[in-house]
């Protein structure tokens, strides 16, 4: 079964769907499917990731200073959720990490993991992050949010995003090891 991909997206974002996804998810998945087919629609299964000769790519940033983030794992969509990905990167910007460049240039966007638009947006974001809590459950919340990322074809390759201040040692290379060995996900783990 087909569907218009492009005027699915259109119908979303108008509010005519039933999905709940933040407003700034739905204009971005619009723009994105404009640059896809623009003017022409594109008919692909739902389970379908989009493919071009074999090789997935997503699409460049237009500029140095326009960068997205899509983070899965955060405990909503809100600004105030999303600013906890941009004092990480703050943080590490700090530490000397250059390839952050300017924390508040990211476009960071928050994607419940239960979205169905997740296989769709895989197949054309190249940045992914993954929120990881320092708390008591962390790790078994990691561990369910790993499993759905890889059960509904979502991204292959995230970097976990966390507190500033957690160390690498115990929950964070514990998740990486998880993520590699039972999902096939690599989890790019850069805390010190």
């Amino acid at each position: 079964m087909g569907w218009d991909q492009a005027a699915g997206l259109r119908q979303w974002a108008n509010g005519t769907s039933q999905d709940d996804c933040p407003l700034h998810v739905a204009e971005m998945l619009v723009e994105l499917a404009a640059e896809i087919a623009p003017g022409e629609p594109t008919k692909r299964s739902a389970a379908q990731p989009v493919a071009t000769s074999g090789v997935i790519k997503p699409p460049k940033p237009r500029s140095d200073q326009d960068l997205t983030l899509m983070v899965l794992g955060l405990a909503g969509t809100a600004e105030r959720h999303t600013a906890r990905v941009t004092e990480l990167f703050e943080s590490w910007a700090r530490e000397g990490r250059r390839w952050v460049g300017n924390p508040r240039a990211w476009r960071i966007v928050a994607l419940p993991i239960n979205s169905s638009h997740l296989p769709l947006l895989a197949a054309q974001q190249s940045h992914w992050a993954l929120w990881i809590d320092d708390d008591l459950e962390a790790f078994r919340r990691g561990y369910r949010m790993l499993q759905q990322i890889a059960e509904q074809g979502g991204p292959q390759r995230l970097i976990a995003v966390h507190p500033p201040g957690v160390g690498r040692e115990g929950l964070l290379s514990n998740l990486q090891y998880v993520a590699e060995t039972y999902f096939g996900i690599e989890l790019l783990v850069l805390a010190r």
